[in-house]
């Protein structure tokens, strides 16, 4: 799809990306069928082919009633949402989260999801250079250990290098909304090289539970039950065991999007010679598809921020 003219100046470089992805999500709005029709339930009166911009508002304003991110009580939402939804297909005005409620609302494929992404930041969807990453996976994420009733709007993951060149404990931050009423217990499948949980703020740590091979099942209660649409934060550190090699990599997996993902890595004192920022397409890849130097911080670190992470393997690697 060649993304044209749709608004903005052309010698502007964002407005020329926002003007394409505009022009790619008005696309594939009007000409992939599955998308069209769920529009279309909600117009009324259409102007030939031109996309209906109070049709999409209310499939936008139906996802963000049923996810919680927007309150139910809040009938007008549909009427509120049209002039963003029409910015935005126009090619005028666009953010990253309008992107993420079109594309979440319609259920976009992966490859129409990462399509947008490239429109918007002019550049690949797995460029690393500061962007959100998304949509690398090759084969299937692990199975969840039980259903996901929350979203992750913010993650801080620590990990910790002894001065043996072994990886002795994470510490992880998350701030979490409930996608739905009744949201109490958090679970992930982090490798199986966890032993235990040091400390946990915000909730409990409940035990272990099967999942697939490599990894294992850990879930906490939180201290409160969140109806939909309610925020709460969860901090707990992991011990892992000695491992008979050194670590040479730490790595994160995103199943559905995460947003403001923060990792860093604190070496005691031995740092590596050389690290790189990676992305993998798979959760036990051993070869990154993607990966760029990057520097080692004079306190014997490694860091790196990026806005969201769906459906992708990310982290970094290292040669001691």
């Amino acid at each position: 799809m060649n993304a044209g003219q749709g608004g903005g100046h052309p010698q502007d470089p964002e407005s020329s990306r926002v003007a394409a992805a505009g022009r790619c999500l008005r696309v594939l709005l009007t000409e992939r069928r599955e998308y069209r029709r769920r529009w279309l339930a909600y117009t009324r009166r259409r102007r030939g082919d031109e996309v209906s911009y109070s049709g999409v508002s209310q499939v936008v304003a139906l996802h963000l009633w049923e996810n919680g991110l927007r309150s139910d009580t809040d009938r007008e939402l549909p009427r509120k949402l049209r002039d963003r939804v029409r910015q935005a297909l126009r090619g005028e005005q666009l953010t990253h989260e309008t992107i993420t409620w079109l594309t979440e609302s319609f259920d976009f494929s992966p490859e129409d999801v990462t399509e947008v992404w490239d429109a918007f930041s002019g550049r690949s969807a797995v460029d690393l250079g500061g962007n959100g990453v998304a949509f690398t996976l090759r084969e299937q994420p692990v199975p969840l250990i039980r259903p996901q009733r929350h979203r992750t709007t913010a993650l801080f993951t620590r990990y910790y290098v002894a001065a043996d060149r072994a990886l002795r404990r994470i510490e992880t931050s998350h701030v979490l909304v409930a996608a739905e009423d009744g949201f109490e217990v958090f679970a992930y499948s982090p490798r199986d090289t966890v032993i235990g949980v040091a400390s946990v703020v915000g909730g409990t740590f409940t035990g272990f539970s099967p999942s697939s091979p490599g990894y294992v099942g850990m879930e906490f209660q939180l201290d409160r039950r969140l109806s939909k649409g309610e925020h709460a934060s969860l901090h707990y550190t992991t011990l892992h065991r000695l491992a008979p090699d050194p670590c040479v990599h730490v790595r994160r997996a995103a199943r559905k999007r995460m947003e403001n993902v923060d990792m860093r890595v604190i070496f005691d004192a031995v740092v590596p010679r050389t690290a790189w920022w990676c992305v993998w397409d798979d959760y036990s890849g051993t070869e990154p598809i993607r990966r760029i130097r990057t520097a080692i911080s004079p306190a014997g670190e490694l860091h790196q921020f990026f806005p969201y992470l769906e459906q992708a393997v990310v982290g970094f690697q290292w040669e001691w």
